[in-house]
């Protein structure tokens, strides 16, 4: 609580009506909680200081004030009540990978309204069953690869999601030129995710750290900065341009719509004023589209093969209802996902269970505010405990279970139920807009897995089944550690589907 004073104490004359903080652990001189800000499964030790302290916890890291916030009451009334808590990160660390681009660490304001708007407008509730074929056709071919290769469904599964957000965002239809975009998709985004990390880069918390030589020990955060600079210039600029190129020659592809197409055709003549700031809009907006969703879609893709392998009565149920619906003939579609409650109960409940976004995406308090009593200052790191809320047990029933029955009643969605999108697309203005096309993509890649496919425990070295473990990873997106499992078609009839 000496941290708690201190700080009280040093911002009084902002805290006028003497507020206090939250409550928290107890820190050192100078350092505050830099040593107890866990680098490993941070939502279970959060979750452990709630119990201890309250749902609305206090730490503080050289100076720099948190507040993590452990139920989803708190979040909202924080989180959905203005701007105050929409601003993003100031990180030095941000800074030198130059992902000032990306509109999800862009600060609240006109420029990021823009291009906010922008994306709704082409990837909003609205827009998104223009994508549809697209996501159909990629399902096929991933059954396809994974009749293959059944053993490499990880790789599948990243380039199942790659080639949706590459067609939709700027039409590339070559599987080969995709995948270079989609690793550099992925290696920018683990960047991000590490730099996010309270205490794992040294230079978020001494800024002047930036500029000692590449050679001096322990800069090793410096080369992953740099890195990340030169993949962040990639990922922004290299697919814009050749696809830019390519609507400028007249040979772009456009058997389905795609967002670049759609925003050059808006944009103005060369020689108009305004026509630099349209593009510079829109080459951000369009490389968001692409490099934002796709390394949380293809971890929770991954988790969904090993849920069904761990689970095999879930299994059963949603292929008998796949078979009562739609037959064995044919696959199923995107018109055909309304009428599988028990498959998008399925996906609700995999999105609760694994909380594939554990903390969510970190933002920051701009002004002085107040919380359940309590003073928060401004500049305050705001951190939500998605894992905690969705394991609640006030909430959910035998929390750890996977039970997607959870969410029906009746045999219909039961819309009582919390839905896992509170906290697996974030809170308030920073709500993530790509949900719907995540949505559609992960729920008919469920439907089309379990149409065709059985799947099952890998055998171990005494022939026996192996136990199927899903255990989640420690960065900010979640990525499930490795493991086996076996997949089969589940006849000869189903695998000509595909054929």
């Amino acid at each position: 609580m000496g941290l708690a004073v201190k700080y009280t104490w040093r911002n009084g004359t902002r805290n006028l009506r003497g507020l206090p903080l939250p409550r928290g652990p107890r820190g050192l001189p100078i350092v505050g909680n830099l040593f107890q800000i866990p680098q490993v499964t941070p939502w279970l030790v959060y979750q452990d200081w709630a119990r201890k302290y309250g749902d609305v916890t206090y730490a503080e890291a050289m100076n720099q004030p948190i507040v993590i916030i452990n139920t989803l009451s708190a979040a909202t009334r924080f989180l959905e009540k203005g701007s105050n808590c929409c601003d993003r990160l100031q990180l030095p660390a941000f800074d030198m990978m130059k992902t000032d681009w990306n509109f999800p660490l862009m600060d609240y304001g006109q420029d990021w309204r823009t291009h906010r708007r922008l994306f709704h407008k082409f990837l909003g509730p609205n827009s998104v069953s223009r994508y549809t074929p697209i996501v159909e056709e990629e399902c096929l071919f991933l059954l396809r690869r994974l009749l293959a290769q059944p053993t490499e469904f990880p790789e599948m599964t990243l380039y199942y999601f790659g080639s949706i957000l590459m067609r939709t965002s700027y039409g590339f239809e070559d599987f080969e030129y995709n995948k270079g975009l989609i690793r550099i998709a992925e290696a920018g985004l683990r960047g991000v995710s590490a730099a996010v990390v309270p205490g794992r880069m040294l230079v978020n918390n001494f800024p002047v750290l930036r500029y000692v030589p590449d050679w001096f020990p322990g800069t090793g955060w410096k080369r992953v900065c740099n890195e990340v600079a030169l993949i962040s210039h990639l990922a922004l600029n290299k697919p814009f341009d050749e696809a830019k190129s390519r609507y400028n020659a007249g040979t772009a592809n456009n058997k389905y719509p795609n967002m670049c197409t759609d925003v050059l055709d808006a944009l103005g003549p060369e020689t108009d004023s305004k026509r630099a700031e349209e593009e510079r809009i829109a080459r951000n907006t369009v490389a968001q589209a692409y490099t934002a969703g796709s390394d949380t879609s293809v971890s929770l893709g991954i988790v969904l093969f090993g849920a069904l392998a761990k689970y095999p009565k879930v299994q059963e149920r949603a292929q008998a209802e796949l078979e009562a619906i739609i037959g064995t003939d044919r696959l199923p579609t995107g018109g055909d996902i309304a009428n599988l409650p028990y498959i998008q109960a399925l996906v609700k409940e995999l999105n609760r269970w694994y909380s594939v976004l554990p903390m969510s995406f970190p933002r920051r308090s701009r002004d002085d505010d107040e919380l359940d009593g309590y003073f928060i200052p401004g500049g305050t790191l705001i951190l939500v405990n998605a894992w905690a809320i969705m394991h609640d047990p006030e909430v959910f029933e035998d929390p750890h279970e996977f039970r997607p029955e959870r969410y029906l009643k009746d045999g219909k969605l039961d819309n009582s139920v919390l839905d896992p999108e509170a906290a697996a697309f974030g809170f308030g203005r920073r709500i993530c807009p790509g949900r719907y096309l995540s949505n559609t993509s992960f729920t008919l890649l469920a439907a089309s897995l379990l149409a065709v496919f059985d799947f099952g425990p890998a055998d171990g070295e005494d022939g026996k089944p192996k136990q199927v473990e899903v255990v989640m990873g420690s960065n900010m997106i979640a990525n499930p550690r490795p493991f086996e499992i076996k997949i089969k078609p589940r006849s000869g009839m189903h695998a000509a589907l595909i054929s």
